[in-house]
């Protein structure tokens, strides 16, 4: 199949079949609609991880021809030239830059879509403090941050109702982030963000009702 008809396939899927979970009766998240999307996201980055690994450098090379068709929500098709990319895949250095960069979009994706579909069930369901209580939430929450924002991987500001609670660090496993790192770049890897969907999924799974 070509480039240009898999791409087509697939950005039609993307349209069809969001992301984050249809919710159920009156805009409510169900637990098994939270489960399933927790499940989407870690789908999501293992199949990125798989595909950076598993599609050879030759094979960019032989895509013919060189163009992606994506269709739209109202059936516009918008053709773009991969040609340049496609012919750069062959180069160690090349690849290598757009590998870590895509994931990057992963690691981005993974910690704040997770953080915020586990914070609007918790809300939906009144059990935000259940949420809170978790020893890693202050941590996801300012990490999400960290990831999310233009200059993504600084830690911006320390939260102001920490300040105010006289909280000046937060940890999870042997990640610290701390007031006095304000300004700084925050080494935090895709592995840390697969483990830390992991310990929400658990969440969900065991103290979520």
């Amino acid at each position: 199949m070509r480039l240009s008809e898999t791409l087509h396939q697939q950005a039609s899927l993307a349209v069809s079949r969001p992301s984050t979970p249809t919710l159920g009766k009156h805009n409510l998240m169900t637990l098994a609609e939270l489960n399933a999307g927790l499940e989407n996201i870690l789908n999501n980055i293992v199949f990125g991880l798989l595909l950076t690994r598993l599609v050879p450098a030759e094979a960019w090379a032989n895509v013919n021809p060189p163009v992606a068709t994506f269709k739209g929500s109202l059936g516009d098709l918008l053709r773009l030239d991969v040609g340049p990319m496609c012919s750069r895949m062959a180069i160690p250095e090349y690849k290598k830059a757009v590998t870590e960069e895509f994931e990057n979009c992963l690691k981005r994706a993974t910690v704040r879509e997770g953080h915020e579909m586990l914070l609007l069930y918790c809300e939906q369901t009144n059990q935000f403090q259940e949420y809170k209580a978790q020893p890693w939430f202050e941590f996801a929450r300012i990490i999400r941050n960290v990831v999310s924002h233009k200059d993504a991987g600084v830690l911006r500001e320390w939260p102001s109702d920490l300040k105010r609670a006289g909280i000046s660090s937060v940890s999870w496993h042997q990640h610290l982030l701390a007031e006095s790192m304000v300004g700084s770049s925050v080494a935090f890897t895709l592995y840390d963000a697969l483990n830390l969907l992991k310990d929400q999924i658990d969440f969900a799974q065991t103290k979520l009702a």
